[in-house]
């Protein structure tokens, strides 16, 4: 039998492509993996965008799904303020800085920025005596200003009366709860009253000493304690007022 003479075998050309596809699979596994490290960053950057919202429409509140990320609340907290200033109160908040600037210079009222809207810190040895809620002659050129500036903003006002932890106990403030109140409700009469301020927008409340900005362990504390705040709401702060 006559025997064929073996084919002669070709050599394989296309070899290259086992390496091009094992080189495209290990890159691509490469961006997976990044892009699953990526997330992460994006999942809190997605919190603090969703906190923003809620900020100024609450009904988009899901405070549970934020609270279940312990490691991100006081990270939100932060940045919601910074943005809150940033994108949408900052032209408000640098009028109101630009009016009272003298004011602040003199240590007469301190300006901050909170998540419920812009805060006027009036210390009580600018506006009051201590222990009562008569308001200084000289204190009501600066609720002056500050009433004009506020006459112009159509947001809702509310003024909180603070003291520090030392009872008081007279006839007319048995406890610091009556002493803050009247500060505050005094202040809000004054602006009412003098300026002519829609009294619909604004409110009055006293924490006493419940509600400290500092330690009343020192003297200095217990100054910064001794305090109305005049607080310039934003929608947040506006849900919050009872009807």
């Amino acid at each position: 039998m006559i025997k064929r003479r073996k084919q002669e075998e070709h050599e394989n050309t296309d070899r290259w492509m086992v390496s091009y596809a094992d080189f495209i699979t290990l890159l691509f596994a490469f961006f997976i993996a990044m892009y699953a490290l990526s997330t992460i960053n994006e999942g809190k950057y997605k919190v603090v965008s969703e906190s923003i919202a809620i900020a100024f429409d609450p009904s988009k509140s899901r405070t549970k799904d934020i609270a279940a990320i312990p490691e991100l609340n006081e990270y939100t907290a932060k940045d919601i303020v910074t943005e809150m200033f940033k994108r949408t109160f900052s032209s408000d908040y640098k009028k109101i800085q630009s009016a009272v600037s003298e004011l602040e210079r003199d240590n007469k009222v301190f300006l901050s920025m909170e998540r419920r809207g812009i805060v006027i810190s009036l210390s009580e040895k600018v506006i009051f005596e201590s222990g009562r809620a008569d308001i200084l002659q000289e204190a009501k050129s600066v609720i002056d200003e500050i009433a004009m500036l506020l006459k112009e903003m159509p947001n809702y006002i509310r003024i909180e009366g603070h003291t520090d932890n030392i009872p008081i106990s007279t006839s007319q403030f048995p406890s610091n709860w009556e002493l803050s109140s009247s500060r505050a409700l005094n202040i809000l009469r004054y602006m009412v009253d003098l300026h002519r301020l829609n009294p619909g927008k604004l409110s009055a409340i006293g924490y006493g000493e419940f509600r400290p900005v500092a330690s009343n362990d020192t003297s200095e504390g217990r100054l910064k304690n001794r305090r109305v705040d005049i607080v310039i709401l934003n929608k947040e702060g506006t849900v919050q007022e009872p009807w």
